[in-house]
Order: C-alpha cells, then structure tokens, then sequence
C-alpha cells in the first residue's frame, strides 16, 4: 500500500475515533467509513472524504463543545478541537495530493 494512502486512512480513523469518543456520530461515521474505503483502496474513499470540506455545515464548522451536544467535559474543550482541527488539516493536504496524483494518473502525466 501506498505510504501516503495508508498515512491518510490512520488520519481519517483517529479522526473518527476522536469524534465517536464524544458523541457525534454523524461525522464520525462519515470518517470511520471513509477510513475503510481507503484503506481498502477505494479511491472514493479520498473522493467521499474532500467532499466534507467546505460549505455551510461542512466537517469543517464543527465544534466539540457539550453546548453542541457532545459528550465532552469544558476542560478538555480546547484540546479536542485543537487535536481535531489538526488532523483535519493534514487530512486535507494528503487527500488533496492523492486526487491530484489520481488526477495526473488519469491524464497519463
């Protein structure tokens, strides 16, 4: 398996595990799933999970926070969202690089 896809899918699976951890099941699963989409190499996989990105209601926007509803403690608040708010990102710029691999794959390049 690619380094970078394998790197991406334990991303998208901590990810995951961090949300399902306080409750929000909905993003949550979007990530647990997308994680086994590429972990088994199924380029929608990466596809599925940039579609998260951006927009009103994107994965983006979400904020841990027990006033959202999550099963988290104020004190750890900052931590959680800064955890995730990090993944989110190197997510981003992996997925992003694969698609434009995918991309060039496509156009022979």
């Amino acid at each position: 398996m690619h380094s970078e896809v394998e790197k991406l899918a334990n991303l998208i699976q901590e990810a995951s595990t961090l949300l399902l951890t306080h409750g929000e099941k909905l993003w949550g699963d979007w990530l647990r799933i997308d994680a086994q989409r590429v972990r088994s190499l199924d380029f929608y996989g990466v596809e599925h999970m940039l579609s998260a990105f951006g927009g009103m209601g994107s994965i983006n926007d979400l904020v841990l926070s027990s006033m959202n509803g999550h099963n988290i403690e104020e004190k750890d608040v900052a931590n959680a969202n800064e955890k995730f708010q990090n993944l989110l990102g190197r997510i981003y710029e992996i997925a992003k690089r694969l698609a434009k691999e995918e991309e060039n794959a496509k156009k022979g390049t």
